[in-house]
């Protein structure tokens, strides 16, 4: 992934463009076009992000990618130390605009799309956030899930323990599943909220399921 890929996922997640990215960790727009142009986040801009926003893995910021036009690569400034200390952390994704693969379908290496994120529990994987009002009031609207590795078998179902679940044509949405046994072509969503009506009684039919990925943390902010 390059600086630029990296720079424009910052953009899409905390702010409105790059000017006022660079505003909010404090260099000048011109650094920031520097940082594209070499394909490199110098080890103060690393800091500068890192300042702002912690919850960024510093090693995705680090790993920037080699020039692919030939040329001269980019020196090291000589003021910047390489010798970083790792960071204990558990790094998960927040999926940004782009769907990562999910279910059976193998991860892209490149983990476009996707900004990573410091999470306290190392079981955390993705991290999405949420619209609408059906998991109301363990989850909110604009609330973030933080969810592990996807469920291997309809029998892992646990009962009232919600659960991001993706169908085959792409919708993600977080509700409770029962599944009634192998007998029956449908599993059965549920929600928190008394008021909410889901469609079909909740019936989902198990041929237009993908994935389920058990909620272990909401989060109202990240």
């Amino acid at each position: 992934m390059t600086v630029e890929e990296k720079i424009g996922a910052l953009v899409e997640r905390f702010c409105r463009n790059r000017s006022h990215l660079a505003d909010m960790i404090g260099v000048s727009p011109q650094a920031l076009n520097n940082w594209v142009y070499r394909d490199r986040i110098p080890r103060k801009g690393i800091d500068a992000i890192m300042a702002r926003f912690p919850q960024v893995d510093i090693e995705w910021l680090r790993g920037g990618s080699l020039p692919t036009s030939g040329g001269a690569l980019p020196l090291p400034d000589e003021e910047e130390e390489d010798d970083y200390e790792p960071m204990s952390y558990a790094p998960a994704h927040f999926v940004t605009g782009v769907q990562p693969s999910l279910g059976d379908v193998q991860q892209p290496d490149s983990k476009e799309g996707l900004v990573p994120l410091q999470m306290p529990r190392k079981d955390v994987k993705y991290v999405f956030q949420c619209h609408g009002d059906s998991m109301l009031p363990r989850i909110q609207d604009g609330d973030y899930v933080g969810v592990g590795e996807p469920l291997g078998r309809y029998e892992a179902f646990r009962k009232d323990v919600p659960y991001l679940v993706q169908t085959t044509d792409g919708r993600l949405m977080v509700k409770m599943v029962e599944d009634p046994g192998p007998q029956s072509p449908y599993l059965f969503l549920s929600t928190e909220n008394p008021n909410y009506q889901l469609a079909d009684g909740g019936r989902l039919a198990k041929s237009e399921f993908r994935a389920a990925y058990r909620v272990l943390m909401v989060m109202r902010d990240i």
